[in-house]
């Protein structure tokens, strides 16, 4: 049993080992783009925190719905933490999910800078944006190698 165990191990360990050298092997653009995403991927994780903390806190009059807010935010982060992994692995699987969760990114900053939240709005256009542009440039959206 113990080399089972050691070997549902070892396979984890190889798994998150090979971010690093993903990480190294991958284009200035690519880490650009996989740098930004991981960012937004902890700005999401850390709202969703807060917003499932907020939601034990007095004065809330939906809780059900900030929690239900919080744990979204954490899914989301989640999600987009993959993408960035995948970005950087420059796996195929990961185009589209990419560059759909950054082109939904800009009319919700648009509209933050419509009502005068520039704070919010700027960064969730320019952002989404620099990442397309850097994906663009990394030639993540090319022909590669399919998906092992």
């Amino acid at each position: 049993m113990g080399s089972t165990s050691d070997e549902q191990r070892r396979s984890a360990v190889g798994r998150f080992g090979a971010v690093p050298a993903a990480i190294r092997a991958a284009p200035a653009p690519a880490k650009v783009a996989g740098l930004l995403l991981a960012l937004e991927a902890l700005t999401l994780l850390a709202l969703g925190v807060l917003q499932v903390l907020r939601g034990f806190g007095s004065g809330i009059d939906d809780v059900p719905r900030t929690e239900m807010g919080g744990l979204l935010a954490l899914l989301g982060g989640a999600g987009v933490a993959v993408l960035a992994v995948g970005v950087l692995r420059r796996a195929a699987a990961f185009r589209s999910p990419t560059l759909v969760v950054q082109l939904l990114c800009l009319p919700v900053g648009w509209g933050l800078v419509q009502a005068g939240n520039y704070a919010y709005g700027v960064p969730l256009l320019v952002v989404p944006l620099v990442i397309v542009v850097a994906l663009l440039a990394a030639g993540v959206f090319g022909p590669s190698e399919p998906d092992a």
